[in-house]
């Protein structure tokens, strides 16, 4: 598995490998070169070359892009699929997925999150530990729900949005596109694209 990104994100997904018992071989892939041949925990290797990534590709192309930024996420995300590589979902064996989910791509869950029933999600979304999404959400692409979180739903949240820690959306609400929503704020109205909400 790689793991692309070695800051927080990184370790909480490394986190939900382990947890889940995952068996492979993990490695991860960070273009800072200040973390190039690090040993994380003295065992995982954090390499930023792509030529050596191409080699270890060789035995496993299968990845999951760790980085909270939406944009640097996609970023991240499309240069892995330009090499070949296969996006694929982290699901924490301690989160909660309804029936009649609608299949999703290259995303984070993390423990003790609850997914209600009817729900969409856009590729590579990382949904934090103790978020609950409500039944009927649609969730665009390359979307961050900080830790705690609770979008209730019915509602609609746009491509790139980033939702910080604690923060409640209420039901019928739309979020467009790039909003950014601050720390444990009430969204109980529309927000534009581009739009910071602080409350």
């Amino acid at each position: 598995m790689i793991i692309v990104g070695a800051g927080a994100l990184g370790l909480e997904t490394l986190g939900i490998l382990l947890d889940n018992n995952y068996t492979g071989d993990i490695i991860f892939f960070d273009d800072n070169p200040q973390k190039n041949n690090l040993l994380i925990f003295n065992k995982y290797k954090v390499i930023n070359d792509e030529n050596e990534l191409l080699n270890y590709m060789q035995n496993d192309r299968d990845f999951i892009v760790s980085i909270g930024h939406p944009r640097l996420r996609e970023k991240k995300y499309l240069q892995m699929l330009k090499l070949g590589c296969n996006p694929v979902n982290l699901i924490s064996k301690k989160a909660i997925l309804f029936p009649f989910i609608k299949p999703f791509s290259g995303c984070i869950i993390e423990p003790f999150a609850g997914i209600s029933h009817g729900v969409e999600i856009g590729e590579s979304c990382a949904i934090h530990i103790n978020c609950t999404i409500g039944h009927e959400v649609k969730m665009g692409k390359f979307v961050n729900v900080g830790p705690g979180a609770n979008i209730v739903g019915p509602c609609k949240i746009g491509n790139y949005v980033y939702i910080s820690v604690g923060a409640v959306v209420h039901p019928h609400v739309i979020i467009g596109d790039y909003a950014f929503i601050g720390s444990n704020v009430v969204v109980n109205r529309n927000i534009a694209e581009f739009e910071t909400f602080l409350g």
